[in-house]
């Protein structure tokens, strides 16, 4: 009996040793895997670039070279191409060294089993805004400049910009007739359009009392009695209208209007006045500006000057700003709307 048993008890030991040793092997052969190699980088791109800028690649790598996936969780529109890596600017993103010097997200590579993250900056490089922007946008710089500085030779030059910082409430003094108050409602809503981006408007206001700024609708020798320092200035000079504005620091806070006409020129020319405008330059041909120094009936405020108006009362554009601050600021917010 024990000669029987015994090698039995052999063959069975045999038989178990051999099944546990092919499923360790087995075991080992699923462990073998490594997960993808990829290090935190460092990127550079200009602000203002453009959506579809390639920002460069992101370096990542695999033991068994296995096919890599790439992801990206950013809170930027900044895309990556999933199969080689590749950042670039996608669409709606403004990249604006000013407002933000570098961004920062992290990338995600699979290759199949496992996953391996790292953490990218994109640093935004700080260009010459002026040098990026093309003729037409150069020319409403320009324009700019010369309207807000009063550079005109008919205009008192001044070093520094200034506008209103707070809404404009405008009394009518004395008898406006309806279609005189037609006229100026309209002129207004026309302003209120341009200067939406910015928190500046213009309100009519019903008593004096609640106003920073009037306009009287009279003959030049009735301003003696309305506006009498205003009178001093224009009483022997030949004019149609007239608009004074006083100021603190670099922030218009009152004006005094004057016009002698309902025509709709004569008051945007005037009320542009009161806003921090000066004489425009854009004078010739058949469409001369409202903001020339003569004016007929016919005149309107050109498209580049509406331009310049919406980018003055922009809420980020700073009052007080010299020739070349207006530059680089204005430079700035027209790459930004672009």
């Amino acid at each position: 009996m024990k000669k029987i048993t015994l090698p039995l008890l052999s063959v069975l030991m045999f038989a178990c040793s051999t099944d546990s040793d092919g499923l360790s092997d087995a075991a080992n052969e699923e462990t073998t895997n490594s997960a993808p190699s990829i290090a935190s980088e460092s990127f550079q791109v200009d602000e203002h670039s453009a959506t579809g800028t390639v920002i460069g690649n992101v370096q990542a790598s695999d033991r068994e070279d296995d096919v890599l996936t790439y992801t990206i969780d950013s809170s930027e529109n900044i895309l990556i191409n999933e199969t080689t890596g590749a950042l670039s600017i996608g669409e709606g993103l403004k990249l604006d060294f000013e407002s933000t010097n570098s961004l920062n997200f992290t990338v995600s590579v699979f290759d199949g089993t496992a996953i391996s993250d790292a953490d990218i900056t994109l640093n935004i490089e700080d260009i010459n805004e002026f040098d990026a922007l093309n003729a037409s946008q150069k020319e409403v710089v320009s324009h700019f400049k010369h309207l807000t500085l009063f550079q005109d030779p008919t205009s008192p030059t001044q070093t520094i910009m200034r506008k209103w910082d707070e809404p404009m409430n405008l009394y009518l003094v004395g008898n406006f007739p309806d279609a005189t108050r037609s006229m100026v409602q309209e002129v207004i809503a026309n302003y209120n359009m341009l200067t939406a981006s910015g928190n500046f408007s213009i309100s009519l206001v019903d008593t004096e009392s609640e106003s920073n700024a009037q306009v009287f609708y009279g003959t030049k020798e009735e301003t003696e009695n309305v506006f009498p320092n205003m009178y001093e200035h224009i009483k022997d000079l030949t004019l149609d209208g007239y608009a004074i504005s006083s100021f603190v620091g670099n922030s218009y806070r009152s004006a005094e209007i004057w016009i002698s006409s309902q025509t709709a020129a004569l008051f945007t020319h005037e009320l542009g006045h009161a806003l921090g405008l000066g004489h425009s330059n854009l004078c010739d041909g058949d469409s001369p500006s409202a903001m020339c120094s003569t004016i007929a009936p016919n005149n309107e405020l050109l498209e580049i000057e509406n331009n310049v108006i919406s980018f003055f009362y922009n809420e980020n554009m700073p009052t007080g700003l010299n020739a070349q601050e207006i530059e680089d600021n204005l430079s700035n917010l027209i790459l930004l709307e672009d």
